[in-house]
């Protein structure tokens, strides 16, 4: 070495050729098929556009956020009307970010798509980092797959949770592959991963279900075991909101749980539910060729941490068919089913090297066979298969394909036996108040002078249009807390299973003078006796500390109450004969 000079030394000569760096065009042809299921839900998506009508739900349900009155359907009744927190969390954002110049309709349908694209997306680089260490291509057989189906695409829009749903599955499986890949992390990194498992309960309360199996394979999984920290980093999220729920709501789970009676055991329901999703795409055919590619990459390649982490999602897919089947599935056909396709799908993909791919084997033969096959599968099912049309009646199957009923719209026609909702904006406008029963043009003295109760047998569109200063009736049961508590009428389709007698409305609403008949007087008598008073206070009494701690002591019995659809029932039932 002389002055101002340095000698760098050659590394030696160790005999190997040097290899060259992949060219950039190589390192993306290597990446660009784990992201084509993404881009066919892009197109998919956005080709089958359309908001669906329990949408609008939601967005009353931000309105009503805004305008200070928090996360309630009607303001004044604290009832959990919406299903996912965390969607809408995410309504609440997009609001606040772009409603200045963007319809909540666009905001919605966008975010949407966005959710369902970013599942996909997420999903294939989970695909790349399972199969990062065997090298060559991956293929994610079974999201390409599900991509093919139409009513996946149906549900990438929609305006529903569904995009949400599958990026917390696909979010949970990168989860587990990087855990499978890497077993150690550091501090930060591990909590934000039982983070990520953790919002389970917040995208969708069944979807615990699935969290209990993958918080299985993470345990087993990942090293040290840390199991206190982890269950503070996976359970914190969703029990700090379930105490909120029940100190807020006065009961354990949402009110559209209550109202479909999500406890209850409909198998034979179900099992039509699951026979007309799995009928019109043949997906049977579908799962030979998801079982197919699991079992090929388990027998070439005996990973016991993959196949930890590939059961665990099997199970959590079928664990959550089971329960969707149990309780009767749901009247849109195959929504409630999606989110089990996607999971029991996500762990079927392949790793396959060009090189390997010129010499003739019988590895070669079957991935071939099983390319080609996928392949042909997946181009009949974007061409040919469709979900069934719905009858050509006034009256829908208990399952319908909602976006063919609905006309495919941004915004579904509002039709109503009475008013409508832009009908009853207008006449509130002019000072019109009173109490509006299910078929009333013209309304009835209300009990609140200064109100305006509306009646509605589907509150979506027509309760978003009326807008948050009038008082929506659910007689579903979705945003209403005595409906919800009834027991299911026999027959009823999913989703459709709770009424309750609309003189408990006439009761709560009208003013005695205009309702006279029996089923009214008992109402009113019922109204102030039994459990009734307790939960009306509960959900309509102004909230305090003491309130919430009230509620949160007695969410369990208002979660389990059940009032009887007929006042005169529970008037003998909880009233004394003096009372």
């Amino acid at each position: 070495m002389t002055s101002g000079t340095t000698t760098v030394l050659a590394p030696p000569d160790d005999g190997y050729p040097e290899v060259p760096a992949p060219s950039r065009a190589r390192r993306l042809a290597v990446a660009v098929p784990a992201y084509v299921p993404a881009l066919m839900i892009a197109v998919g998506g956005w080709q089958h556009r359309w908001m669906d009508e329990d949408a609008f739900i939601n967005l009353r349900i931000v309105d009503q956020i805004f305008a200070g009155h928090g996360p309630v359907f009607n303001a004044g009744e604290r009832v959990e009307a919406s299903t996912s927190t965390l969607w809408l969390v995410v309504l609440v954002i997009g609001r606040a970010l772009f409603g200045a110049f963007a319809s909540m309709e666009w905001i919605t349908l966008i975010a949407s798509l966005l959710a369902a694209v970013a599942a996909f997306a997420v999903a294939g680089k989970a695909t790349r980092v399972l199969h990062r260490e065997e090298g060559g291509i991956a293929v994610p057989v079974g999201l390409i797959l599900v991509a093919s189906v139409a009513v996946v695409w149906d549900f990438s829009t929609s305006g529903l949770e569904m995009g949400l749903v599958w990026l917390w599955i696909a979010a949970s499986w990168f989860v587990l592959v990087s855990a499978v890949r890497v077993g150690t992390f550091g501090t930060r990194r591990r909590f934000a991963y039982g983070v990520i498992l953790g919002l389970a309960p917040l995208v969708r309360p069944d979807l615990t279900l699935m969290l209990l199996c993958l918080l299985v394979a993470w345990f087993v999984l990942v090293r040290p075991r840390r199991v206190v920290l982890d269950l503070v980093a996976v359970f914190a999220l969703p029990v700090a909101f379930e105490i909120f729920r029940m100190g807020y709501y006065a009961t354990l789970v949402p009110t559209t749980a209550l109202a479909k009676d999500a406890g209850g055991l409909h198998l034979g329901q179900g099992w039509a539910y699951a026979e007309n999703f799995i009928t019109p795409y043949h997906l049977w055919l579908t799962f030979a060729l998801l079982t197919a590619t699991i079992a090929y990459r388990w027998l070439a390649r005996h990973d016991r941490r993959v196949a930890v982490a590939t059961v665990a999602m099997l199970a959590a897919g079928a664990a959550h068919a089971l329960y969707i089947t149990a309780i009767g599935g749901d009247y849109m056909h195959g929504r409630l089913l999606l989110p089990a396709f996607f999971a029991i799908a996500i762990p079927a993909s392949l790793a396959v090297h060009p090189e390997a791919m010129r010499v003739a084997s019988p590895a070669r033969s079957f991935l071939v066979g099983l390319g080609a096959i996928v392949v042909a599968w997946a181009l009949i099912g974007v061409v040919h298969f469709r979900p069934p049309a719905p009858p050509k009646s006034i009256l829908l199957s208990p399952i319908s394909d909602w976006r063919t009923v609905s006309g495919a719209r941004l915004k579904p026609i509002d039709t109503q036996f009475g008013l409508n909702g832009n009908q009853a904006a207008a006449a509130y406008d002019r000072g019109v108040r009173g109490y509006f029963k299910l078929t009333d043009k013209t309304p009835r003295p209300a009990l609140d002078p200064h109100a305006f109760v509306l009646t509605l047998g589907s509150i979506g569109v027509p309760a978003y249009d009326a807008g948050r200063r009038i008082w929506v009736i659910d007689i579903g049961g979705l945003a209403e807390p005595l409906a919800a508590r009834t027991a299911p009428v026999p027959g009823r389709p999913a989703g459709h299973r709770k009424q309750i007698d609309d003189s408990w409305y006439d009761a709560r609403f009208g003013t005695p003078a205009t309702s006279t008949s029996p089923e009214d007087a008992a109402a009113r008598r019922a109204l102030t006796c039994g459990p009734i008073p307790g939960l009306l206070d509960a959900v309509d009494a102004r909230m305090t500390p003491g309130r919430f701690l009230s509620n949160i002591w007695h969410s369990f019995s208002y979660t389990k109450l059940r009032i009887p659809a007929d006042p005169e029932v529970a008037v003998q039932e909880w009233c004394s004969p003096t009372g």
